[in-house]
């Protein structure tokens, strides 16, 4: 199901055929290095088929959002619309294979995403929460108009330790 376009993207709910790209993305230690996974996450494309198939064609928010480009159709990524919580947050998250970066299509997804929250929610900040290293992600969160209203770090689980680093992060927020 498409949930927006852009005069160069089109994003789209992700099905069972996207597990490839979602493997591909997910294993990349460039992506993932970002998020305290520098080997990539310990995932197999059955569990994000799976994953990926336990939502409704029509849900929108929590899931998995394949990013396309308009001319042809080749998926660069995904993204994800978070529901707003208890206090109006929503998070967003945007994740492109690395031959795709470079070309801003990471602001272009983030603008819409936050259009798209505000758009179809009450709430009354969008988050996201980038590395402190992530340049490039960063960047991304002041052009859309984030705002740095803190920091923090990310521990991983006791028994993902072995594969997963702590990530310094910043938190962005835009708000409405």
């Amino acid at each position: 199901m498409l949930v927006f376009e852009t005069e160069r993207l089109r994003v789209r709910t992700a099905t069972a055929v996207d597990a490839d790209l979602l493997y591909e993305l997910w294993h990349d230690p460039q992506v993932m290095g970002n998020v305290g996974f520098p080997q990539g996450l310990r995932i197999s494309r059955e569990e994000i088929a799976a994953g990926v198939a336990k939502h409704a064609p029509t849900q929108v928010f929590d899931r998995y959002l394949i990013v396309e480009l308009q001319a042809t159709g080749e998926a660069i990524g995904e993204c994800k619309l978070g529901s707003p919580d208890e206090t109006g947050i929503a998070e967003t998250d945007v994740k492109l294979l690395p031959r795709f970066w470079g070309h801003k299509y990471g602001i272009e997804v983030k603008r819409e995403l936050v259009d798209y929250l505000f758009q179809h929610t009450d709430c009354t900040a969008v988050q996201a929460t980038p590395n402190i290293n992530n340049i490039a992600s960063i960047n991304m969160q002041e052009a859309v108009g984030g705002v740095r209203v803190g920091e923090g770090v990310f521990e991983p689980p006791e028994a993902m330790r072995g594969y997963m680093t702590a990530v310094p992060h910043y938190i962005y927020r835009v708000y409405r």
